[in-house]
């Protein structure tokens, strides 16, 4: 059995390809043709008991199943997550497709250029000079955040760059 997965946070199945290596005739063949001509009726109950391709009807019943649901799975996901009715998160869940459909991708933005790090000075005495005023410098004292805060910051000017 090959899965392969979307790239998103539910882990749907994008593909799936189920290959049989090796198989065993449950009611071998030479049986059906024996049973045909003596007892048409016997035919017709190992007819429902042969598998088809090596996989047998509840596996079949299985995997139908799962064909079906398999599409559900981000709305049993929400209803799971928010304890929503499952109308309600039918229509949260196509709001949002929708939105994403109408909104502009956002691929279209140009992408941020990286910038090079300047190289540092060689050499010993570079190390022991005292610091060269530059705009690089920490926040002031009057810049406080608490012991335990993180101060996210989205442009590099604002970081100091």
């Amino acid at each position: 059995l090959i899965l392969e997965f979307t790239f998103d946070d539910l882990m749907r199945i994008k593909s799936w390809h189920l290959a049989v290596r090796t198989h065993r005739e449950l009611v071998p063949r030479s049986v059906v043709g024996l049973h045909t001509q003596q007892d048409p009726g016997m035919l017709d109950q190992l007819t429902k008991n042969i598998t088809r391709q090596g996989i047998t009807n509840s596996t079949l019943n299985y995997l139908r199943l799962c064909v079906i649901l398999e599409p559900m799975q981000e709305l049993m996901s929400r209803h799971k997550a928010y304890a929503l009715p499952p109308r309600d998160c039918l229509k949260t869940t196509l709001f949002q497709k929708w939105q994403r459909m109408i909104a502009p991708p956002e691929s279209q933005r140009p992408a941020n250029k990286r910038r090079k790090r300047k190289g540092s000075q060689s050499g010993g005495a570079a190390n022991n000079a005292p610091p060269v005023p530059n705009k690089k410098r920490s926040p002031g004292p009057n810049f406080s955040l608490a012991s335990q805060d993180v101060m996210v910051v989205g442009e590099p000017s604002l970081m100091g760059g």
